[in-house]
């Protein structure tokens, strides 16, 4: 009769063992469409998320009302272009676009660009890592563009690749831009 019980007992474990192999199977399948699931939800996400921050689905934004009617029209450069334009006559102003006083900037530089008897003038913003070789507490003018140092804020007008005037007040740039203006 031992062996009896023995042979049941063994059959019923191999039978539990099935049962808990089966078990498992069903989890990993559960446990792989969650996943799944996951995934496919991230991509959706980051899907709408791209869309939303480019602009093409208006759904969080309102329609901007603001007219802006002036636009600056100066060009940037680096530090290394300074005296290398094509005008004959033309102003470099060297300042930080990060600054608070960029509206003051603004508003002269703006006046300026509406000017008919205005030169070209090109920014330099001091606050780009690019420039930082020609950055400096003190305006150091040189002809050459590896000793030239610009202070926050220069201007400075450059006739035939040299710097013929320097100005590094605020007063200063704004007076004598303004004397451009019509």
């Amino acid at each position: 009769m031992k062996k009896k019980e023995y042979q049941k007992r063994l059959a019923k474990e191999k039978q539990e063992l099935k049962e808990l192999q089966l078990g498992d199977k069903g989890k990993n399948i559960r446990n792989g469409i969650i996943i799944a699931v996951c995934v496919i939800a991230f991509f959706f996400i980051m899907f709408a998320f791209t869309k939303v921050k480019t602009g093409e689905w208006n759904i969080f934004t309102r329609k901007n009302t603001t007219n802006y009617t002036a636009e600056i029209q100066t060009t940037k450069i680096l530090c290394g272009q300074t005296l290398n334009r094509s005008d004959s006559e033309y102003f470099v102003l060297a300042y930080n676009i990060g600054d608070d006083d960029v509206t003051l900037y603004d508003s002269i530089l703006e006046r300026y660009n509406n000017s008919t008897k205005k030169i070209p003038l090109y920014k330099l913003d001091l606050s780009n890592s690019r420039n930082n070789s020609c950055k400096s507490d003190k305006l150091t003018i040189s002809n050459n563009v590896k000793e030239l140092k610009f202070q926050v804020p220069s201007l400075v007008k450059v006739r035939n690749g040299i710097i013929v005037n320097s100005y590094t007040n605020y007063d200063l740039i704004k007076d004598t831009l303004l004397t451009y203006v019509d």
